[in-house]
């Protein structure tokens, strides 16, 4: 049984439903509960769309690609998702408020806000001119 687990992926939106089939099949093979595979998957699906919608500017030359590597070790199962995008880390996104009514809330950051919520850690690092975005589930 494999413990880790790397595909590139073309950052465009029609590729979000390869990269969710991509997502299953490895954590279903790595042991993950189908809870956490549906949560795990819906928080890469959400990274992965903003990083096509607004980390890759329409005017950017040359490939514009998303690597997901998947990895299990000690209880734990990291996916890290590295693009050449943008820099942009997620964790600066302040919490919206969910106690305001529909027409005061800001639009936009659900998104990075279930990603925290449907995963146990999530880091950030810019290096080697790529955005390394790391959510670990354990199990």
């Amino acid at each position: 049984m494999r413990d880790h687990v790397e595909q590139a992926f073309e950052a465009d939106l029609a590729q979000l439903e390869r990269i969710g089939e991509f997502m299953v099949t490895v954590l279903r093979e790595f042991g993950l509960e189908e809870q956490k595979i549906f949560h795990l998957q819906l928080a890469v699906d959400e990274a992965c769309a903003n990083i096509i919608k607004y980390g890759y500017a329409a005017e950017m030359a040359g490939a514009k690609k998303i690597m997901i590597c998947c990895s299990r070790c000690d209880g734990a199962i990291a996916v890290e998702i590295r693009d050449k995008g943008k820099p942009f880390d997620p964790r600066t996104v302040a919490p919206p408020d969910l106690e305001a009514s529909l027409e005061e809330r800001e639009i936009g950051g659900l998104g990075i806000y279930f990603m925290t919520k449907l995963t146990d850690a999530i880091s950030y690092a810019y290096k080697d001119g790529q955005n390394v975005l790391t959510m670990v589930v354990r199990y």
